[in-house]
């Protein structure tokens, strides 16, 4: 096998897939050894500020290799957001939503081969401040869906999509909604709604398909709302979501967009990317950052 002239840094979370993403790092040393000349494969901990780490390893390494679920991903790519270095991926969490919308889900082997040979492209991202501030790879979401991975969260010992159901289920019992004062494009929109979540990417929560339509470099962000509904409806929509929002859907509806201000009567969990970022917030203003990211793909 011929080696790569490009270097890498794989940056692995062990933490991911509920710690078993540490079964491959024996693999991974092997495969960057094979492939590459300048390679370098660093273990987090829980005390590490990964996307501190990946603005670091950006400023020596053309491509920081993100080895973990959506959250290392999101932490990766905070640190690599208009830098040099390329963002790689290996997916090995729970979720892995990140990779769909740009076809990267694929098994390891083959993930390793887009990172020896694949090309560069850029993507956008979405830039949030207000009650929490920093960058957004796939989805970020306020209110039903950040309670739900806050809770998704608490299941150590389950894996995969049965975690977020479970999470969204529990949040659907829990939370029934809040009064919001939203603008869109510069358009006020004031209701009552469970959920808020703009999206980059198509998909979040596993199989949950929240923006079908969401491309990652187009320029644009889908926001998804979905107003304060009874609980059985909430129920019934949970598992149709592996579809995305249909029209018949009472109280669901989704805006192509490019800014974004939120203000809420209750204080909102929010999640970015699968990982909880605030759990009091009542102001958030979002927005696109178009060619913001480089990523390896085919």
């Amino acid at each position: 096998m011929q080696k790569s002239s490009r270097s890498v840094c794989f940056i692995i979370n062990p933490a991911a897939d509920r710690k078993r993403s540490s079964r491959h790092i024996s693999w991974i040393q092997e495969e960057a050894k094979k492939r590459w000349h300048n390679y370098e494969v660093v273990i987090t901990n829980a005390r590490d500020e990964i996307d501190l780490l990946a603005s670091q390893k950006g400023e020596k390494f053309d491509i920081v290799v993100a080895c973990g679920g959506d959250g290392t991903v999101s932490n990766v790519a905070n640190g690599l957001v208009q830098s040099n270095a390329s963002l790689g991926v290996l997916p090995i969490g729970s979720g892995n939503d990140f990779v769909k919308s740009l076809r990267l889900n694929r098994t390891l082997p083959e993930c390793m081969d887009l990172l020896q040979n694949g090309r560069s492209v850029v993507i956008d991202m979405i830039y949030y401040e207000g009650d929490a501030t920093g960058w957004c790879a796939n989805t970020i979401g306020s209110g039903l869906d950040g309670l739900a991975n806050y809770y998704a969260g608490r299941y150590r010992k389950l894996k995969g999509f049965i975690v977020y159901a479970l999470g969204a289920i529990k949040a659907c019992l829990k939370f029934r909604g809040s009064k919001m004062r939203l603008i869109v494009d510069g358009d006020e929109i004031t209701g009552e709604y469970l959920m808020v979540t703009l999206c980059n990417g198509k998909w979040e929560g596993g199989r949950f398909h929240v923006a079908p339509d969401a491309i990652m470099d187009d320029g644009h962000l889908d926001l998804l709302l979905i107003e304060r509904l009874p609980i059985y409806l909430i129920l019934a929509y949970l598992p149709m979501f592996s579809r995305g929002p249909s029209e018949f859907m009472k109280g669901v509806s989704s805006i192509r967009c490019k800014k974004v201000e939120i203000n809420s009567e209750k204080p909102l969990y929010v999640h970015r990317d699968g990982e909880l970022v605030a759990d009091s917030m009542e102001y958030l203003k979002l927005g696109i950052r178009e060619g913001v990211l480089k990523v390896i793909v085919e």
